[in-house]
Protein backbone atom coordinates (compact mmCIF):
# COMPACT_ATOMS: atom_id res chain seq x y z
CA UNK A 1 0.00 0.00 0.00
CA UNK A 2 2.74 2.40 0.84
CA UNK A 3 4.12 1.62 -2.29
CA UNK A 4 0.96 2.54 -4.48
CA UNK A 5 1.11 5.47 -2.57
CA UNK A 6 4.90 6.71 -3.11
CA UNK A 7 4.13 5.78 -7.03
CA UNK A 8 0.92 8.10 -7.54
CA UNK A 9 2.64 10.78 -5.70
CA UNK A 10 5.96 10.52 -7.68
CA UNK A 11 3.75 10.43 -10.67
CA UNK A 12 1.66 13.36 -9.43
CA UNK A 13 5.14 15.64 -8.70
CA UNK A 14 6.32 14.52 -12.82
CA UNK A 15 2.83 15.70 -14.08
CA UNK A 16 2.69 18.87 -12.25
CA UNK A 17 6.30 19.43 -13.61
CA UNK A 18 5.90 18.34 -16.61
CA UNK A 19 2.46 20.63 -16.93
CA UNK A 20 4.76 23.41 -15.70
CA UNK A 21 7.03 23.25 -18.80
CA UNK A 22 4.10 22.69 -21.16
CA UNK A 23 4.83 19.25 -22.10
CA UNK A 24 1.33 17.73 -20.71
CA UNK A 25 -2.12 18.68 -21.00
CA UNK A 26 -4.00 20.00 -17.93
CA UNK A 27 -7.49 18.95 -17.64
CA UNK A 28 -10.05 21.27 -19.17
CA UNK A 29 -11.36 23.42 -15.97
CA UNK A 30 -7.92 23.89 -15.04
CA UNK A 31 -6.96 24.91 -18.41
CA UNK A 32 -9.96 27.43 -18.45
CA UNK A 33 -10.23 27.84 -22.45
CA UNK A 34 -12.62 30.33 -23.98
CA UNK A 35 -13.44 30.89 -27.60
CA UNK A 36 -12.31 33.28 -29.47
CA UNK A 37 -15.41 34.74 -30.96
CA UNK A 38 -19.12 33.56 -30.72
CA UNK A 39 -21.09 33.62 -33.91
CA UNK A 40 -24.50 34.86 -33.55
CA UNK A 41 -27.32 33.20 -36.23
CA UNK A 42 -30.79 35.24 -36.69
CA UNK A 43 -32.95 36.12 -38.65
CA UNK A 44 -35.07 39.68 -40.10
CA UNK A 45 -34.50 42.79 -40.47
CA UNK A 46 -36.24 45.92 -38.31
CA UNK A 47 -38.12 46.40 -34.86
CA UNK A 48 -40.84 43.28 -35.99
CA UNK A 49 -44.00 45.93 -35.07
CA UNK A 50 -46.51 45.80 -37.64
CA UNK A 51 -46.75 45.01 -41.17
CA UNK A 52 -42.87 43.06 -42.78
CA UNK A 53 -42.45 43.96 -46.24
CA UNK A 54 -41.83 40.87 -47.31
CA UNK A 55 -44.39 38.95 -45.44
CA UNK A 56 -46.75 41.19 -47.10
CA UNK A 57 -45.25 40.39 -50.92
CA UNK A 58 -45.27 36.61 -50.00
CA UNK A 59 -49.13 36.67 -48.27
CA UNK A 60 -49.97 38.59 -51.39
CA UNK A 61 -48.06 36.20 -54.01
CA UNK A 62 -49.84 32.93 -52.41
CA UNK A 63 -53.25 34.83 -53.79
CA UNK A 64 -56.48 35.34 -53.20
CA UNK A 65 -56.01 38.39 -50.85
CA UNK A 66 -56.59 41.80 -51.75
CA UNK A 67 -54.39 44.87 -49.93
CA UNK A 68 -56.56 45.28 -47.20
CA UNK A 69 -56.76 41.32 -46.11
CA UNK A 70 -52.99 41.95 -45.81
CA UNK A 71 -53.05 44.94 -43.26
CA UNK A 72 -55.90 43.08 -41.37
CA UNK A 73 -53.59 40.20 -40.83
CA UNK A 74 -50.70 41.89 -39.65
CA UNK A 75 -52.66 44.73 -37.37
CA UNK A 76 -54.91 42.44 -35.55
CA UNK A 77 -58.71 44.71 -35.16
CA UNK A 78 -58.06 47.24 -37.43
CA UNK A 79 -59.80 47.64 -41.00
CA UNK A 80 -59.41 49.97 -44.03
CA UNK A 81 -61.93 52.04 -45.23
CA UNK A 82 -62.16 55.48 -46.86
CA UNK A 83 -61.39 59.02 -44.91
CA UNK A 84 -61.29 62.44 -45.49
CA UNK A 85 -58.26 63.69 -45.14
CA UNK A 86 -56.29 66.82 -45.58
CA UNK A 87 -55.17 68.10 -49.16
CA UNK A 88 -51.37 69.20 -48.64
CA UNK A 89 -48.95 67.63 -46.97
CA UNK A 90 -45.50 69.78 -46.43
CA UNK A 91 -42.40 67.14 -46.15
CA UNK A 92 -39.29 68.87 -45.11
CA UNK A 93 -36.45 67.21 -47.43
CA UNK A 94 -33.43 69.77 -46.03
CA UNK A 95 -33.27 71.69 -43.13
CA UNK A 96 -32.56 70.52 -39.18
CA UNK A 97 -34.11 67.72 -37.50
CA UNK A 98 -37.92 69.30 -36.13
CA UNK A 99 -38.42 65.93 -34.78
CA UNK A 100 -35.61 65.85 -31.69
CA UNK A 101 -33.53 62.81 -32.87
CA UNK A 102 -30.21 63.04 -32.96
CA UNK A 103 -27.85 62.17 -35.62
CA UNK A 104 -30.44 63.31 -38.17
CA UNK A 105 -31.10 66.62 -39.86
CA UNK A 106 -28.74 68.73 -42.35
CA UNK A 107 -26.61 70.86 -40.63
CA UNK A 108 -24.33 72.71 -43.36
CA UNK A 109 -25.34 76.36 -43.30
CA UNK A 110 -25.64 76.26 -47.13
CA UNK A 111 -27.75 74.87 -49.51
CA UNK A 112 -29.30 75.06 -53.34
CA UNK A 113 -32.25 74.37 -55.27
CA UNK A 114 -31.95 73.81 -59.56
CA UNK A 115 -34.60 73.96 -61.22
CA UNK A 116 -34.16 71.86 -64.62
CA UNK A 117 -35.93 72.89 -67.46
CA UNK A 118 -39.46 74.43 -68.14
CA UNK A 119 -39.54 77.69 -66.61
CA UNK A 120 -39.93 78.84 -62.98
CA UNK A 121 -40.78 81.71 -60.57
CA UNK A 122 -39.97 83.15 -56.83
CA UNK A 123 -42.99 84.14 -54.67
CA UNK A 124 -42.44 85.76 -51.81
CA UNK A 125 -45.32 84.44 -48.84
CA UNK A 126 -48.10 86.56 -49.68
CA UNK A 127 -48.02 85.66 -53.61
CA UNK A 128 -46.07 88.30 -55.09
CA UNK A 129 -43.64 87.36 -57.72
CA UNK A 130 -40.24 88.62 -57.53
CA UNK A 131 -38.20 87.11 -60.56
CA UNK A 132 -39.16 84.33 -63.60
CA UNK A 133 -36.94 82.77 -65.71
CA UNK A 134 -36.42 79.62 -67.78
CA UNK A 135 -34.17 76.98 -68.52
CA UNK A 136 -31.96 75.21 -65.78
CA UNK A 137 -31.50 77.61 -62.90
CA UNK A 138 -29.85 77.33 -59.55
CA UNK A 139 -31.34 79.06 -56.41
CA UNK A 140 -28.21 79.72 -53.95
CA UNK A 141 -29.39 79.44 -50.32
CA UNK A 142 -28.22 80.55 -47.35
CA UNK A 143 -29.60 82.79 -44.21
CA UNK A 144 -29.01 85.94 -42.07
CA UNK A 145 -30.50 87.53 -39.15
CA UNK A 146 -33.35 84.56 -39.24
CA UNK A 147 -34.50 85.54 -43.04
CA UNK A 148 -34.11 83.14 -45.56
CA UNK A 149 -31.14 84.37 -48.33
CA UNK A 150 -31.70 83.69 -51.96
CA UNK A 151 -29.34 84.63 -54.90
CA UNK A 152 -30.42 83.89 -58.07
CA UNK A 153 -29.79 85.21 -61.74
CA UNK A 154 -27.18 87.77 -59.93
CA UNK A 155 -29.63 88.59 -57.68
CA UNK A 156 -30.44 88.41 -53.90
CA UNK A 157 -34.06 88.03 -52.15
CA UNK A 158 -34.52 88.10 -47.95
CA UNK A 159 -37.42 87.08 -46.51
CA UNK A 160 -38.94 84.94 -43.69
CA UNK A 161 -40.65 83.14 -46.36
CA UNK A 162 -39.86 82.20 -50.19
CA UNK A 163 -41.54 79.79 -52.68
CA UNK A 164 -40.01 78.76 -55.46
CA UNK A 165 -42.54 77.25 -58.60
CA UNK A 166 -42.31 75.30 -61.60
CA UNK A 167 -43.52 74.77 -64.79
CA UNK A 168 -45.72 71.39 -64.99
CA UNK A 169 -47.18 72.12 -61.84
CA UNK A 170 -51.03 72.94 -60.19
CA UNK A 171 -48.90 75.92 -58.56
CA UNK A 172 -47.39 76.89 -62.08
CA UNK A 173 -48.05 77.17 -65.89
CA UNK A 174 -49.60 73.34 -65.64
CA UNK A 175 -49.74 72.65 -69.35
CA UNK A 176 -46.15 74.09 -69.35
CA UNK A 177 -42.94 72.37 -70.19
CA UNK A 178 -43.05 69.49 -67.34
CA UNK A 179 -40.03 70.71 -64.91
CA UNK A 180 -37.63 68.98 -62.38
CA UNK A 181 -36.26 70.55 -59.10
CA UNK A 182 -33.44 69.13 -57.05
CA UNK A 183 -32.07 70.14 -53.49
CA UNK A 184 -28.57 70.08 -52.77
CA UNK A 185 -27.94 67.00 -50.16
CA UNK A 186 -31.38 66.04 -50.15
CA UNK A 187 -32.11 62.53 -51.79
CA UNK A 188 -34.76 63.00 -54.07
CA UNK A 189 -35.40 64.68 -57.21
CA UNK A 190 -39.06 66.61 -57.21
CA UNK A 191 -42.18 66.86 -60.47
CA UNK A 192 -44.33 68.17 -58.03
CA UNK A 193 -45.90 70.77 -55.50
CA UNK A 194 -43.37 73.69 -54.84
CA UNK A 195 -40.48 74.45 -52.78
CA UNK A 196 -41.09 76.48 -49.51
CA UNK A 197 -38.21 78.30 -48.23
CA UNK A 198 -37.00 79.44 -44.86
CA UNK A 199 -34.67 79.41 -42.29
CA UNK A 200 -34.33 77.54 -38.65
CA UNK A 201 -30.92 77.81 -36.18
CA UNK A 202 -28.54 79.58 -39.43
CA UNK A 203 -29.83 76.38 -42.03
CA UNK A 204 -31.73 76.65 -44.84
CA UNK A 205 -35.13 74.70 -44.50
CA UNK A 206 -36.52 73.48 -47.59
CA UNK A 207 -39.82 71.79 -48.00
CA UNK A 208 -41.58 70.38 -50.82
CA UNK A 209 -45.83 70.70 -50.88
CA UNK A 210 -47.58 68.38 -52.56
CA UNK A 211 -50.96 66.47 -52.45
CA UNK A 212 -51.36 63.93 -49.82
CA UNK A 213 -53.09 61.55 -51.20
CA UNK A 214 -51.18 61.04 -54.72
CA UNK A 215 -48.24 63.25 -55.18
CA UNK A 216 -46.14 62.65 -51.86
CA UNK A 217 -47.40 58.60 -52.10
CA UNK A 218 -46.22 58.30 -55.64
CA UNK A 219 -42.74 59.50 -54.12
CA UNK A 220 -42.57 56.96 -51.34
CA UNK A 221 -39.71 54.70 -51.25
CA UNK A 222 -40.25 51.90 -49.28
CA UNK A 223 -41.47 49.01 -50.79
CA UNK A 224 -40.01 47.85 -54.83
CA UNK A 225 -42.09 48.64 -57.11
CA UNK A 226 -41.19 45.60 -58.98
CA UNK A 227 -43.32 43.48 -56.81
CA UNK A 228 -46.36 44.72 -57.90
CA UNK A 229 -46.13 42.26 -61.09
CA UNK A 230 -46.76 39.31 -58.51
CA UNK A 231 -48.00 40.68 -55.33
CA UNK A 232 -50.08 43.73 -56.24
CA UNK A 233 -51.94 43.01 -52.87
CA UNK A 234 -48.58 44.03 -51.15
CA UNK A 235 -48.07 47.41 -53.08
CA UNK A 236 -51.63 48.53 -52.54
CA UNK A 237 -51.06 47.78 -48.40
CA UNK A 238 -48.18 49.55 -48.71
CA UNK A 239 -49.90 52.40 -50.14
CA UNK A 240 -52.67 52.60 -47.10
CA UNK A 241 -50.33 51.93 -44.54
CA UNK A 242 -47.96 54.77 -45.73
CA UNK A 243 -51.33 56.87 -45.89
CA UNK A 244 -52.13 56.34 -42.57
CA UNK A 245 -48.74 56.84 -41.27
CA UNK A 246 -48.90 59.80 -42.45
CA UNK A 247 -52.28 60.95 -41.51
CA UNK A 248 -51.09 60.36 -38.02
CA UNK A 249 -47.96 62.32 -38.07
CA UNK A 250 -49.64 65.84 -39.52
CA UNK A 251 -51.40 65.88 -36.24
CA UNK A 252 -48.34 66.78 -34.01
CA UNK A 253 -48.00 70.27 -35.21
CA UNK A 254 -44.29 71.28 -36.66
CA UNK A 255 -44.56 75.10 -36.73
CA UNK A 256 -40.74 75.50 -36.33
CA UNK A 257 -40.40 73.59 -39.83
CA UNK A 258 -43.62 74.14 -41.32
CA UNK A 259 -43.64 71.07 -42.03
CA UNK A 260 -45.89 68.00 -41.14
CA UNK A 261 -43.05 64.92 -41.80
CA UNK A 262 -39.45 64.18 -43.24
CA UNK A 263 -38.46 62.51 -46.08
CA UNK A 264 -36.61 59.72 -44.29
CA UNK A 265 -36.38 56.78 -42.18
CA UNK A 266 -37.73 59.11 -39.03
CA UNK A 267 -40.85 59.18 -40.79
CA UNK A 268 -40.91 58.00 -44.12
CA UNK A 269 -38.64 57.70 -47.47
CA UNK A 270 -39.99 59.99 -49.50
CA UNK A 271 -37.35 60.25 -52.99
CA UNK A 272 -40.06 62.62 -55.41
CA UNK A 273 -40.09 61.85 -58.96
CA UNK A 274 -36.94 58.86 -58.12
CA UNK A 275 -39.26 56.89 -56.83
CA UNK A 276 -42.32 57.56 -59.45
CA UNK A 277 -40.13 57.13 -62.78
CA UNK A 278 -38.36 54.19 -61.40
CA UNK A 279 -37.74 51.85 -64.29
CA UNK A 280 -37.28 51.80 -67.81
CA UNK A 281 -38.97 54.42 -68.83
CA UNK A 282 -40.60 54.77 -65.67
CA UNK A 283 -42.03 51.35 -65.88
CA UNK A 284 -42.28 50.81 -62.22
CA UNK A 285 -42.64 53.52 -60.97
CA UNK A 286 -45.96 53.17 -63.27
CA UNK A 287 -46.66 50.03 -61.44
CA UNK A 288 -46.66 51.36 -58.05
CA UNK A 289 -48.82 54.84 -58.80
CA UNK A 290 -51.48 52.45 -59.68
CA UNK A 291 -51.44 50.57 -56.61
CA UNK A 292 -51.38 54.24 -54.89
CA UNK A 293 -54.42 55.58 -57.81
CA UNK A 294 -56.48 51.80 -56.52
CA UNK A 295 -56.73 53.61 -52.91
CA UNK A 296 -57.70 57.27 -53.69
CA UNK A 297 -61.35 58.28 -54.28
CA UNK A 298 -60.46 62.43 -54.83
CA UNK A 299 -57.63 65.12 -53.16
CA UNK A 300 -59.34 64.70 -50.00
CA UNK A 301 -60.76 61.66 -49.78
CA UNK A 302 -58.75 57.95 -49.63
CA UNK A 303 -58.48 54.91 -48.07
CA UNK A 304 -56.51 54.30 -44.95
CA UNK A 305 -55.97 52.16 -42.04
CA UNK A 306 -58.13 52.67 -38.78
CA UNK A 307 -58.79 51.47 -35.65
CA UNK A 308 -61.94 52.78 -34.13
CA UNK A 309 -62.98 54.79 -37.25
CA UNK A 310 -59.40 56.48 -36.97
CA UNK A 311 -56.54 56.34 -39.17
CA UNK A 312 -53.71 54.77 -37.20
CA UNK A 313 -49.89 54.76 -37.21
CA UNK A 314 -48.93 51.77 -39.14
CA UNK A 315 -45.49 50.73 -38.02
CA UNK A 316 -43.60 48.22 -40.59
CA UNK A 317 -40.43 47.02 -41.65
CA UNK A 318 -38.59 44.81 -43.91
CA UNK A 319 -38.67 41.20 -42.49
CA UNK A 320 -39.65 38.90 -39.39
CA UNK A 321 -38.13 35.82 -38.01
CA UNK A 322 -41.61 33.85 -38.32
CA UNK A 323 -43.95 36.17 -35.30
CA UNK A 324 -44.35 39.74 -35.37
CA UNK A 325 -44.14 41.76 -32.31
CA UNK A 326 -46.36 43.39 -29.59
CA UNK A 327 -45.53 46.94 -29.27
CA UNK A 328 -44.38 46.87 -25.84
CA UNK A 329 -42.26 44.68 -25.87
CA UNK A 330 -40.23 46.20 -28.67
CA UNK A 331 -40.66 49.49 -27.42
CA UNK A 332 -43.07 50.76 -24.30
CA UNK A 333 -46.54 51.57 -24.98
CA UNK A 334 -49.14 48.72 -25.95
CA UNK A 335 -50.81 49.21 -29.33
CA UNK A 336 -53.80 47.38 -29.33
CA UNK A 337 -53.98 46.87 -33.17
CA UNK A 338 -49.94 45.80 -33.45
CA UNK A 339 -50.53 42.47 -31.24
CA UNK A 340 -48.11 39.80 -32.45
CA UNK A 341 -49.08 37.62 -35.28
CA UNK A 342 -47.75 34.50 -36.84
CA UNK A 343 -45.81 35.22 -40.45
CA UNK A 344 -44.34 32.35 -41.95
CA UNK A 345 -44.16 34.51 -44.70
CA UNK A 346 -41.39 36.67 -44.24
CA UNK A 347 -38.71 33.79 -44.38
CA UNK A 348 -40.44 32.11 -47.62
CA UNK A 349 -40.54 35.79 -49.70
CA UNK A 350 -38.24 35.41 -52.50
CA UNK A 351 -35.45 37.61 -52.53
CA UNK A 352 -35.65 38.53 -48.48
CA UNK A 353 -31.44 38.23 -47.97
CA UNK A 354 -32.11 38.38 -44.08
CA UNK A 355 -34.33 35.16 -43.96
CA UNK A 356 -31.17 34.35 -42.18
CA UNK A 357 -27.81 35.94 -41.39
CA UNK A 358 -24.87 35.90 -39.11
CA UNK A 359 -23.04 38.00 -36.70
CA UNK A 360 -19.82 37.59 -34.76
CA UNK A 361 -18.51 38.98 -31.13
CA UNK A 362 -15.23 38.64 -30.55
CA UNK A 363 -13.94 37.30 -26.94
CA UNK A 364 -12.84 40.41 -25.75
CA UNK A 365 -16.38 42.33 -26.89
CA UNK A 366 -18.54 39.74 -25.29
CA UNK A 367 -16.45 40.16 -22.49
CA UNK A 368 -17.36 43.61 -22.30
CA UNK A 369 -20.92 42.98 -23.26
CA UNK A 370 -21.33 40.78 -19.83
CA UNK A 371 -18.61 42.61 -17.56
CA UNK A 372 -16.95 38.74 -17.20
CA UNK A 373 -13.44 38.15 -17.35
CA UNK A 374 -13.93 34.96 -19.86
CA UNK A 375 -17.01 33.78 -21.50
CA UNK A 376 -17.37 29.87 -22.65
CA UNK A 377 -21.06 30.19 -23.97
CA UNK A 378 -23.72 32.50 -24.74
CA UNK A 379 -27.31 31.15 -25.23
CA UNK A 380 -30.89 32.71 -25.45
CA UNK A 381 -32.55 32.20 -21.91
CA UNK A 382 -35.54 34.45 -22.34
CA UNK A 383 -37.78 35.06 -25.50
CA UNK A 384 -40.38 37.67 -26.17
CA UNK A 385 -43.89 36.77 -27.48
CA UNK A 386 -42.22 37.28 -31.12
CA UNK A 387 -39.51 34.82 -30.34
CA UNK A 388 -37.27 37.99 -30.50
CA UNK A 389 -34.11 37.71 -27.42
CA UNK A 390 -35.25 39.20 -24.29
CA UNK A 391 -32.21 37.40 -22.26
CA UNK A 392 -28.75 36.71 -23.09
CA UNK A 393 -26.69 34.74 -21.04
CA UNK A 394 -23.04 34.13 -20.86
CA UNK A 395 -20.98 31.54 -18.84
CA UNK A 396 -17.58 31.44 -17.71
CA UNK A 397 -15.77 28.39 -17.65
CA UNK A 398 -16.13 28.08 -13.72
CA UNK A 399 -20.34 28.24 -14.37
CA UNK A 400 -20.20 31.78 -13.15
CA UNK A 401 -22.91 33.71 -15.27
CA UNK A 402 -23.83 36.70 -16.06
CA UNK A 403 -27.03 37.99 -18.37
CA UNK A 404 -28.26 41.09 -20.08
CA UNK A 405 -32.42 41.66 -20.26
CA UNK A 406 -34.48 44.52 -22.54
CA UNK A 407 -36.74 45.44 -24.75
CA UNK A 408 -36.39 43.44 -28.00
CA UNK A 409 -35.13 46.80 -29.84
CA UNK A 410 -32.65 47.84 -27.53
CA UNK A 411 -31.59 44.24 -27.15
CA UNK A 412 -30.53 44.47 -30.88
CA UNK A 413 -28.79 47.81 -30.63
CA UNK A 414 -27.11 46.78 -27.43
CA UNK A 415 -25.55 43.08 -29.06
CA UNK A 416 -25.19 44.50 -31.99
CA UNK A 417 -22.84 47.75 -31.14
CA UNK A 418 -20.52 44.57 -29.96
CA UNK A 419 -20.29 42.90 -33.28
CA UNK A 420 -17.32 43.21 -35.33
CA UNK A 421 -20.35 44.54 -38.03
CA UNK A 422 -20.89 47.15 -35.23
CA UNK A 423 -24.76 46.43 -35.60
CA UNK A 424 -27.36 43.53 -35.95
CA UNK A 425 -30.34 43.29 -38.60
CA UNK A 426 -33.05 42.23 -36.09
CA UNK A 427 -33.54 40.48 -32.44
CA UNK A 428 -34.99 37.20 -33.77
CA UNK A 429 -31.90 35.43 -32.70
CA UNK A 430 -31.83 31.90 -33.46
CA UNK A 431 -28.63 29.91 -31.53
CA UNK A 432 -25.02 31.37 -30.46
CA UNK A 433 -22.21 28.83 -31.29
CA UNK A 434 -18.91 29.13 -29.93
CA UNK A 435 -16.05 29.05 -32.45
CA UNK A 436 -12.34 28.69 -31.64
Amino acid sequence: MHGTWARRLVAGITSTLLAAAGLVALPATAQAAVPDSFRISGSGFGHGVGMPQFGAYELARRGGVNGGDVLRHYYKGATTQHVTTPQIVAVQVYGPDPLGRSGYGDTKDTSAVAVHDGSWRLRTSDGKTLLTGSGTTRFSLSTASGKIVVKVDGKTYRANLLRIHWSGTRYYRSDGTQALATVRDAHGTYKHGRMTLSARQGIPNVVNDVLLNTEYLYGIAEMPSSWGVEGSAALRAQAMAARSYALVAMRSAKTDCRCHVVDDVRDQNFTGWKKENEGTNGRWGKVWKKAVNASVASRTRAQALTYAGSPVQAHYYSSSGGRTADSEDVWVSRIPYERSVSDPYSKAAPGNSYASWTRTITQAQARRLFGLTNVQSIAVTARWTSGQVRTLTATKPNGTKASITGKADAMRSKIGARTTAGSMPASWITRVTAVS
